[in-house]
């Protein structure tokens, strides 16, 4: 395992130096997660990936992936989720929602495979790049699908993160719509954060919770997903393979109720968030190294017009909530 592991560890650290350069992190904010599939696919491509490291970049894509959806538990905390009140709860399950079940409508529409939908729906309904490599922990999806998915949400999400402050500022939205609007819509945590913090700080920061409100959608999501996918497993749908129960599902609510009820040095907790993030960085690079983009280029202009209407569906829908409760 350990040359596998190695290569995945050092490329996630390069990742990271990459995502934390002042030269694009200025430009385009990536997280080291995006930064990490983008390395990995790169290396793919150019340079032959050893037989001796194939063992320990699988091992490292199925486990530290889960280990670290389960400490992205600390990340959210209750008492911040109800702050946004039962109106912002029920504008970010909506939203959530109605992507996910458009994304699989039009998927099929477009002739692409379920699991793709299904990941480019949770990942731009939900938070990015973690969601849909949690969620393809529950439907197993091929890794052109994932690589696929994680390009559709950098992609809109990074247009929005620009856009959105400019066009509020055109639309004459107050703090509170605005940062209803962002957080409910805008596809990645950092991607959010930005575009809140562009418009003031205090939208910034409430932008943040509309946010966190989506990430705890990942537990009651994987568990309908796995569900579905037994059964139509169980139905002979040679499309759908079973799953094993999520159970990685059950640490992050653990590590949710966890970081919710017990007061925790504020150094520890740092240390478990960077921890979690470079697990997934990790993770994420073996993704980029298993991934053959001649597949994903192959799914063409379909995944594309996917992405497109997704985006622009969450953020009107998320935009007319926020116009309700604001």
């Amino acid at each position: 395992m350990l040359p596998g592991l190695l290569l995945c560890l050092g490329l996630a650290a390069l990742s990271y130096g990459i995502a934390a350069w002042p030269a694009l992190n200025t430009v385009v904010p990536l997280s080291a997660l995006t930064v990490g599939i983008l390395v990995g696919v790169v290396v793919r491509l150019c340079v032959p990936l050893p037989t001796a490291c194939e063992p320990g970049v699988r091992w490292t894509l199925h486990y530290l992936l889960r280990a670290g959806i389960v400490l992205l538990g600390f990340r959210v905390v209750a008492q911040d989720l109800l702050s946004v009140g039962m109106g912002g709860l029920a504008l970010v399950a909506v939203a959530v929602t109605s992507t996910i079940v458009l994304s699989v409508v039009l998927g099929r529409l477009l002739k692409l495979p379920d699991t793709l939908s299904v990941l480019v729906g949770c990942g731009t309904g939900i938070c990015g790049a973690s969601a849909v490599v949690a969620v393809d922990g529950v439907i197993r999806a091929r890794e052109q699908d994932v690589a696929c998915a994680i390009a559709m949400v950098t992609v809109f999400g990074t247009a929005a993160m620009f856009a959105y402050p400019s066009l509020a500022a055109h639309m004459g939205l107050s703090e509170s719509a605005y940062s209803a609007w962002a957080g409910s819509s805008i596809h990645e945590v950092a991607q959010a954060l930005a575009a809140g913090f562009a418009f003031d700080p205090a939208a910034g920061v409430q932008a943040s919770l509309y946010k966190l409100s989506r990430v705890a959608l990942l537990v009651p999501v994987c568990a309908v997903l796995a569900l579905w996918w037994r059964r139509r497993a169980q139905e002979g749908d040679r499309d759908f393979r079973s799953a094993p129960f999520p159970w990685f599902v059950v640490g992050f609510v653990l590590m949710v109720v966890l970081n919710s009820a017990t007061p925790m040095p504020s150094a520890l907790h740092d240390g478990l968030i960077g921890l979690d993030a470079a697990l997934l960085s990790a993770a994420m690079v073996a993704m980029g190294l298993q991934t053959r983009l001649a597949s994903v280029l192959g799914l063409g202009w379909r995944a594309l017009a996917l992405g497109l209407a997704l985006a622009v569906w969450i953020s009107a829908v998320a935009l007319g909530g926020a116009l309700l409760i604001g």
